[in-house]
């Protein structure tokens, strides 16, 4: 059997034992790693530890987020791990966790220094800026980056060592525009963390819904990136009394002139929310507005455990929108996350579990710990891929290349709140579909 065929028949079985296996208890404390790696020699073929380091920012406002992944990376190691038991494989994966905090300085110094310690293969960072910063040495040094949830435009690059396991912006940019059409909004003020991400997105965004109003031919105004009306506000902000003054003017100028209805703010931040909503709740015109989020809120723990927060983007239907279509491996991933930390997973956990098992796939193909060989196989292996993240392809930029989308809520519980879903877009059809649940949260029925 030659080696082409060898790996057909392992990707076939490998689609059958992820969406088999049971779910096993995971569990893993993060702490800075201090081991030495000794990485198998590349021409030996694979033996004992193989090592993939994983930049998760634990500490800061996607914090949820990472924690969220982090069980996600260690069940799929524990899958993996019994899968190349089963095989008779000798070598076993071994996944060394490192907190970025959201800084890109601080991505690109535990990047190198696991680099220093034999690393070669690194899943995330998640955001766009760290994966900005850590671009340029992964390239020149060829490390294997797969970023789970970097959707800037901006890093939409071909042939650099740097693979994204989500869609670009463009498609959220083209689902949260469609969203907000549907929603009866004609007029946004747009307000964003002003960084690679939000400036991507919000450029996306923007230029998705100026093109749905002309179609239509409808009147409609975007204060956004474009004409210089839009509030950009630094990522390291921790007060926002200042910015929510100048947006609450911002709509109510535009509410003056269109109708409370017909008026919206388009928010792309991430768990900054928090203190951003405690400063908007101040203004009533804000709460009488619906707003639209972004992957950066959606199925934020933090959100949900706010009360204050909560209740504001309760009272403003604040939908968020995030990537993803059902597969039946979720359910394995999320039961483990909501057994651990009692909410749901976001569509990046899922990412990161297929990123362990595609990455193992390669490395039992290539027989060798070579980033630049596994970078080659990754491509035709997602072709025949079916993991938590169902069917997806790559394109020219290593980028994932489509999808749908589905928008969050968040709606009181007996527990306080919980993220639910509002809606659905899907992508062929360019349609958005609500949930009975927020159609009788809008009052339309």
């Amino acid at each position: 059997m030659n080696r082409a065929s060898y790996f057909l028949i392992l990707v076939a079985l490998l689609i059958g034992a992820v969406i088999g296996y049971a779910v096993g208890a995971s569990s893993g404390a993060t702490s800075t790693v201090t081991r030495t790696v000794t990485s198998a020699p590349e021409s030996a073929g694979l033996s004992g530890d193989v090592y993939i380091g994983a930049l998760l920012p634990l500490t800061g406002p996607l914090g949820s987020f990472a924690e969220n992944d982090m069980i996600a990376l260690r069940l799929a190691e524990k899958d993996v791990n019994d899968w190349l038991t089963q095989i008779g494989s000798k070598w076993r994966i071994k996944i060394l966790i490192e907190d970025t905090a959201v800084d890109p300085k601080q991505a690109l110094d535990k990047l190198q220094a696991l680099h220093s310690k034999g690393v070669k293969i690194f899943i995330g960072p998640m955001a766009s800026s760290e994966v900005k910063e850590v671009k340029g040495y992964a390239d020149a040094n060829k490390l294997l980056v797969i970023s789970q949830s970097s959707t800037s435009p901006a890093l939409a690059i071909p042939n650099d060592m740097i693979y994204r396991f989500c869609p670009p912006d463009e498609f959220q940019g083209m689902a949260s525009a469609k969203a907000t059409y549907e929603l009866g909004i004609r007029n946004v003020v747009i307000v964003w963390r002003g960084d690679t991400w939000g400036d991507g997105l919000v450029e996306s965004y923007e230029k998705a819904f100026l093109k749905l109003i002309e179609q239509s031919g409808e009147k409609g105004e975007v204060w956004g990136k474009s004409n210089g009306k839009g509030i950009r506000y630094d990522p390291d902000s921790k007060e926002f009394s200042a910015i929510a003054s100048q947006l609450a003017n911002a709509v109510q100028e535009l509410v003056n002139k269109y109708g409370v209805d017909k008026v919206g703010v388009y928010y792309a931040g991430y768990g900054e929310y928090i203190q951003f909503a405690a400063a908007a709740s101040q203004y009533d015109i804000l709460r009488r507005v619906k707003w639209i989020g972004s992957d950066g809120t959606a199925l934020l723990g933090d959100i949900q455990t706010n009360e204050n927060a909560a209740k504001f983007a309760y009272e403003t239907r604040f939908i968020s929108p995030m990537f993803g279509t059902p597969s039946p491996l979720q359910e394995k991933i999320s039961s483990e996350v909501k057994r651990q930390l009692g909410r749901l997973p976001e569509s990046y956990a899922y990412v990161s579990y297929d990123a362990v098992w595609i990455v193992a796939v390669a490395l039992e193909f290539v027989d060798s710990y070579d980033p630049v060989a596994v970078a080659k196989v990754i491509p035709f292996i997602v072709q025949k891929w079916y993991g938590a993240t169902g069917v997806f392809q790559l394109n020219e930029n290593g980028d994932r290349a489509f999808s749908d989308y589905m928008f969050w809520m968040v709606v009181p519980s007996d527990k306080g709140y919980e993220w639910e879903l509002a809606g659905s877009y899907s992508y062929e059809k360019n349609s958005v579909t609500w949930t009975e649940a927020f159609v009788k949260l809008l009052g339309k029925s």
